[in-house]
């Protein structure tokens, strides 16, 4: 079966009423990621659109559900036009292709939708998402990274973090274990240079301080509202940056001040996969441990919302956590059956595993030790 997992970002104020509505359109399950976004202090014109360092801060959350791959343009299209993404400040949203090994009966996978619409908007092709996930507090220093640049505007979440702070000894004692988790949707043609700005702003290359990873996106729309813009013409600046985006039709022409500002090649962690575990409230630690028994570097446990249609038509509303772990590739097949022989799949942790491709990954490795 071809499943995506569509990712939709939009404001506190409004999500509720995108629940609403993909829930009349037949969705019978979708998940809830509560965060901030995170935009620049007010810009007069183009000289300074690129020179501020005040941030205003908004709640956001991330919506994400399972859908069959003949379901994805519809929806897609659906919510950009009825919720106006195309224009700037309003979301973003985009889908990814998962494979999802192992799932509790509670989960929902096969979802019809109620839409017959044809493609009805054009969607970026050559996008990539970059997750960046450090100590609680640096967060603001890394969202700032693509503000700066005109990128695109990233949405922060929090998590716990596990494993890799507990195999430094007595440095562990020094870090702790709150994260955020900054997520960005940028054009491939960036994710190059983003990631080294990341990796220099974060001081990802000393111990203990975090993790940045590449993924692929298969289509989807960016927000490029990135500062509040007080300008007095007639279009902002990241209106006329979002029109050219549509001329061009796509994100590559901004790519040249991004790659004038990052040289330095780094050594990446490559062949790696994004396993991600939803489970019970209270349940990830155990299980990622479990996981890490069998070759998990670590992970970031997140708390999430759970919302499904019971028998009864009613919504059943659930906290759940969320465990992502960055491993080897070689590795998922083993982790996968050690996280099953813990009977999670089946009994009361109710736990669903779904999995993506990872491009390449960075993060602090000690010459002594390797990621196997």
């Amino acid at each position: 079966m071809k499943l995506v997992r569509v990712s939709i970002f939009l404001s506190k104020e409004i999500s509720q009423v995108l629940v609403d509505d993909l829930f009349s359109l037949g969705v019978k399950q979708l998940f809830v990621e509560v965060g901030r976004t995170s935009i620049l202090g007010k810009t007069n014109s183009l000289s300074d659109f690129f020179n501020r360092n005040s941030l205003s801060t908004y709640p956001v959350e991330i919506i994400s559900l399972f859908v069959h791959e003949k379901h994805e343009d519809s929806l897609l299209s659906y919510v950009t036009k009825k919720y106006d993404l195309k224009t700037p400040g309003k979301g973003s949203i985009y889908s990814q292709k998962i494979k999802i090994p192992q799932t509790h009966p509670d989960y929902i996978t096969e979802q019809d939708i109620n839409l017959n619409l044809e493609k009805g908007e054009n969607f970026f092709h050559q996008l990539m998402g970059i997750v960046c996930i450090v100590q609680r507090g640096e967060g603001d220093k890394i969202t700032k990274v693509s503000l700066n640049y005109g990128a695109s505007v990233p949405a922060t979440t929090y998590g716990e973090g596990s494993g890799a702070r507990d195999k430094l000894g007595l440095l562990r004692i020094t870090i702790p274990s709150e994260k955020e988790l900054i997520n960005l949707t940028i054009s491939k043609h960036d994710a190059e240079a983003v990631m080294e700005l990341y990796i220099s702003q974060g001081k990802l290359d000393e111990p203990g301080r975090g993790l940045a990873y590449v993924y692929p996106i298969k289509q989807g729309l960016v927000n490029t509202k990135i500062s509040r813009s007080s300008s007095s013409q007639a279009a902002s600046v990241e209106q006329m940056i979002s029109a050219i985006d549509s001329i061009k039709g796509g994100m590559e022409w901004r790519k040249s001040r991004l790659e004038h500002d990052s040289s330095k090649r780094r050594e990446f962690l490559s062949e790696l996969t994004e396993m991600n575990l939803i489970c019970e409230e209270g349940r990830g630690t155990a299980l990622t441990e479990a996981a890490m028994s069998s070759g998990a570097p670590g992970a970031t446990i997140c708390k999430m919302r759970s919302v499904k249609l019971g028998e009864d038509l009613q919504r059943i509303r659930f906290i759940r956590e969320i465990c992502k772990m960055i491993v080897p590739t070689a590795k998922v097949n083993d982790i996968t059956n050690a996280l099953k022989e813990t009977g999670c799949f089946i009994g009361e942790d109710k736990s669903m595993l779904y999995t993506l491709p990872v491009q390449k990954a960075f993060t602090y490795r000690a010459r002594e030790i390797k990621l196997i």
